[in-house]
Parts: structure tokens; sequence; C-alpha cells
């Protein structure tokens, strides 16, 4: 019998075991890393130049590449604003995370790539990248990010600038999202997939380069939408031996040409195609789709375009009202203070385009340029609305598009340990403490100190005690600003045991002179010294009033005879004959109203 009941649980564990396996499997299947271990956040700040360097928010690495090389898989590495110039490898699964890519900066220096993220076939990793601005990637066939053998994965709201090579390439990479990135003036394409399926590519801005957008040796099953594509040298998107993508809804503007395509892949979706700058055909049904194709270089064609139609004539030959094709924003949703760009496209059948206006439902007019960038929109949900202005002062309707601000979100204060002396510290001997704190969006309103094994010490950034407990103390020091408290720093202190009367056990005692005192001359001033004890046994208490005069036992009263400020100091001895001195200060006055006339 208990044979049985022991093979019935050995079953059932090993089913339970089974069932976890393909619980695990099944979600990775589904791309869903629910099994994965969240990692940890180490920090790199380029101004940290003295260090120490521990990738602590206290102590963090002064290059990026000293952060990546202690982390662990899965890991954060959070970059501080600032400039880095470097070349950094990739390995393992990372996520890499600037500070505001405005402001943090990695320069490639003209070496080698700026990333280069490298997994294996069967080991691919997975790496995501935000915020940063990657720039001057050496000379030709070095990116600005490179991808090689990484799956589900992210680039996300960085800039792209200025690199030899690629802004982004991704190669035998799978399941990449690429999206709210600003990709510009690179020597060869502004995004490259070289045998890399089922991407999206969407909402970035790609101009300015030798390519836009460059799709090669069976890179298929790819999402492409929603992008800007401006002002490149040779095409704004070539497709080379790659099947079974789609584009749409993506703005073409004065690319030569602006698609070369003579594959199978579709360039609509749901009866939206592509705009297209040099489109001239018409809209005479008003549905917002051209009545004719967009023949794509190659033999593709994009059966619904969108936007850029030739104007049916007026009665009479009058002037043909402009049309404000596109608008482009750089985010739909943004905190508060964030820096947003705008961009927007018009064509006018008969003339040029020669004014602009932007204007939101909440701040009124934005802008009169084609392009700009602000981080002043107010917390809400705006609707943007764009014209655009002909040559004989006639403005396009309006088109919309919407964007929510958020309220800001805060960023926890950082605190700092400036000195814990001395360590290590005697019993009963005073401990100086002191700290500060930094926070960038507020003040700091409140600080907290707490032992390991004596709690709360003081709520002041510095102060002293002297009845810390004996033993090895972890200390934590925290400051608030007006919304969070900040993480924890760490020190450790000593405190040992503090016997001068060659008895090794006893506890010298704690001295509490009270205080401070005040009083005029002539009148008595009562001393308070009571709170003093000691945990064995019997004190005796010695006071030296600071006028060279003394007095005994633990509350003494003494008369001043002239004003000032003295210091008094109390001794207190214990049976051992170990004693602690502590001192205070006493306030003397003359006494107004009784001197003589």
């Amino acid at each position: 019998m208990e044979q049985d009941e022991k093979m019935i649980l050995g079953k059932g564990i090993v089913a339970f075991v089974m069932s976890m396996f393909m619980v695990c499997l099944v979600g990775n299947l589904f791309l869903i890393e629910n099994c994965a271990a969240a990692g940890k956040t180490i920090y790199v700040d380029d101004s940290n130049t003295a260090g120490p360097w521990n990738g602590t928010q206290n102590y963090p690495y002064k290059t990026i590449q000293a952060g990546i090389t202690a982390a662990s898989a899965g890991d954060t590495v959070s970059v501080l604003s600032g400039t880095y110039n470097e070349n950094v490898v990739i390995t393992q699964d990372l996520t890499l995370i600037g500070e505001n890519k405005d402001t943090t900066f990695i320069d490639g220096g003209g070496n080698s790539h700026v990333v280069n993220a490298l997994g294996t076939s069967g080991s691919e990793i997975h790496v995501h990248i935000s915020k940063l601005t990657l720039r001057n990637a050496g000379v030709s066939g070095f990116d600005g990010i490179t991808f090689s053998y990484v799956t589900t994965s992210e680039i996300t709201d960085n800039k792209m600038l200025n690199n030899k090579g690629e802004g982004i390439s991704l190669d035998h990479c799978n399941a990449i999202t690429v999206r709210n990135n600003l990709i510009t003036n690179n020597d060869a394409a502004g995004i490259s997939l070289t045998a890399s399926d089922q991407n999206i590519i969407e909402n970035n801005i790609i101009q300015h380069n030798q390519k836009g957008i460059q799709l090669s040796y069976f890179s298929n099953y790819s999402k492409i939408t929603d992008n800007t594509i401006l002002d490149n040298d040779i095409y704004g998107v070539y497709v080379f031996q790659s099947y079974s993508n789609n584009f749409s809804r993506n703005n073409f503007v004065t690319n030569y040409p602006n698609a070369q395509d003579s594959f199978k892949n579709s360039w609509s979706e749901n009866g939206q195609g592509n705009y297209w700058g040099d489109y001239n055909k018409y809209d005479n049904n008003s549905d917002g789709i051209g009545d004719t194709p967009y023949a794509i270089s190659g033999g593709n064609i994009d059966e619904y375009p969108l936007g850029y139609f030739k104007q049916p004539e007026q009665p009479g030959g009058g002037n043909q009202q402009p049309i404000a094709v596109s608008l482009s924003i750089s985010k739909t949703s943004a905190n508060f203070g964030e820096l947003i760009s705008f961009t927007g496209q018009g064509i006018d059948s008969d003339g040029s385009i020669v004014g602009y206006n932007w204007r939101s439902n909440l701040n009124g007019t934005l802008n009169t340029e084609q392009s700009f960038s602000t981080s002043t929109l107010s917390i809400g949900a705006h609707t943007i609305y764009f014209k655009v202005r002909d040559n004989d002062d006639v403005w396009s309707t309006e088109k919309t598009a919407s964007i929510t601000i958020n309220p800001p979100v805060n960023h926890a204060p950082t605190a700092y340990i400036d000195e814990i002396t001395p360590n290590p510290a005697k019993q009963r001997e005073a401990v100086l403490f002191r700290g500060h704190g930094t926070d960038e969006d507020g003040s700091i309103i409140a600080y907290k100190w707490l032992s390991s094994k004596d709690g709360v010490i003081s709520t002041a950034s510095s102060f002293s005690k002297t009845n810390l407990s004996l033993g090895t103390h972890t200390i934590y020091f925290q400051v608030k600003d007006n919304t969070e408290w900040s993480p924890q720093a760490i020190r450790t202190l000593v405190v040992e045991k503090n016997s001068s009367s060659g008895n090794p056990d006893n506890q010298a005692p704690i001295a509490d002179v009270g205080g401070p005192y005040q009083g005029n001359i002539n009148g008595a001033i009562m001393f308070n010294g009571s709170g003093s004890h000691d945990e064995e046994g019997a004190i005796v208490g010695c006071w030296n009033f600071g006028d060279n005069s003394s007095g005994t036992g633990l509350s003494p009263t003494h008369l001043y005879t002239a004003p000032g400020t003295y210091i008094v100091t109390l001794t207190v001895t214990d049976e051992d004959g170990d004693s602690t001195t502590a001192s205070t200060s006493v306030a003397i006055t003359k006494n107004k109203g009784k001197e003589k006339i």
C-alpha cells in the first residue's frame, strides 16, 4: 500500500513538472516571456570621473561598455545624460536606455558601429534600445545600430545621425519593432533589413539618407507603416528579393524615386495605400483615395493612393485651393515637458505653398513653420490642426491629428551619505552623520536615517549621536522630494566597546547634560543632568559651568555674575571609573528694568 502511494505521488510530481514545462513552452511559442526573471538596473554617468564605480545610483560606471560588461542577461543599463565616446558591443539579453534622446549621446568617433548587438544562429538574443542619440559610426559599412541574430526586441524613440553606414541594420533578425525614431543624414540606408522576417517599422522619420528603407535577400513578412520618408537621395524604399511585406500609410516626398519594388509585396492595407508626393491624379469622388493607382518603379502598384491629388480646374480658370496632405507628430502620447516634433506637407496644383499654420484646440496657434518642435503643450488631449497657404493667399482645409500630454512623471531624488565619523566608533562616543540629496525636478523636503540595530535614528540632514548600540550597523539614508522617497544610500558603521577602567566587560555610562539653558545675571540657573545613567550601577556627576567654577551632582544650581554665553560640561563616572562627557550652552543676559540710573 505504501509503495502504491509513493508511486502515485511520484507520478503526480512528474505530471506537475511536465505541465509547467508546457506552459513555458507555449508561452515562448507566442513570444510571451513569462518565465524570464526580471533583471537589475545598472547605472552609467560620464560625470562620475573620480569613482568609485559599481553601477549603483551613487557610484555609476563612467562608460556604457563597463556597465554592459558588469550586467547579467536580462539586466537594464540606464545611461544618464552626457556624451559617451565609445563603440558599444552587446552579446546577451539586455535593455539599454538613455535618460533623454536629446541629451544622451553615444558618439562612435568615426570608429566601427556605435551599438553592435550580436547573437548567434540558434542562440538569438533580446535587446531593447531607447532614448539615445547614436551618431558618427566609422567608415562605410559601420552603422548607428546593427543587430545580428536578435529577436523579439525594440528600437524605439532614438535618433540615428551622421553614420557612414546604415542608421539601423537588421541582419538575420526577427520580430524587431523599430518605432518613433528620427533617422537622418546616414551615408547608406536609414533602415536596412537583410534576411530578416516579421519586423515592424512604424512612425519613424527617415530623411536625408542615401536610401530610406532597404529590404534585401529574403526579408519577408514585415509591416512598414506610418513612416515619413523624405528627401532620400536614391530611393525612399528599395526592395530586392523580398516578399509578402506590407507598406501602408507611409508618406513619400521627394525621393528619387519614391520606391523600387519588382517582387510580390503589398502596398496597401484595408483600402489605404500610401501618400506619394509625385502623384498627380484626381480624387473626383472626394473619398480620400486617388482614382488611379500609383505606379511603383519595378512593376508594383499602390491601388489606393492617399492624400496628394490633382485638383479639378475651377470654373473660369480660377485659383485652385491648396491641399494639406499630411502631418506627422513624433509621438501620440507624451509626458508634460517632453519635446514633440511636428512636420507637415502640402501641395498646390497651380502654384506653390508659401505658408503654414499649426494650432491646438487647447493651446491655440502653435507655429507657422513647416516643421517645428515644442515642449510646452499643456496637459490634456489635443486635437492638432494643420493647414497650408498658396501663393494666391488661399488656405487649405485643415488636416487633423491627435496627441495626449500626460502629467509629468516624477523623477525620484538621489540620496548621498557625505560623512559618518568616526568609523569605527567607541560606545558612547559622539558619531557625526552628514548627508544630502539632489532632485532634478523638485526639491528635497525630508530626510531619514535608519540603523539596522537601532531603527530610525534621525530625520535631519546632519546630526550627532552618542547612544548607538554596540556592533556592526548597516546605515540607510533616504531623502524625499515633493512626491517620493529616494532609493537608500547605504554605509556600514562599527561601534566598539569603550572601557578606560581596565574592565573589558564594563559599559561606559551615558551623559545627558540637558539644555541649552538661559537666564539672567545673578539669577539661579537649575541644571538638569538627570537623564544621565549607567546600565550597570551608580554614577557621579561633575559639572564645569564655563566661568571658572564647578559643581557636583546631577541637578546643581549656579549663579552667573556677567552676561554672555557659557559652555557647560557634565562628566559622569561609573563605579568602574569609566566616564562620559556631554556639553551644552547657557545664555546669560542683563536683568532688564533693574539697572541703576
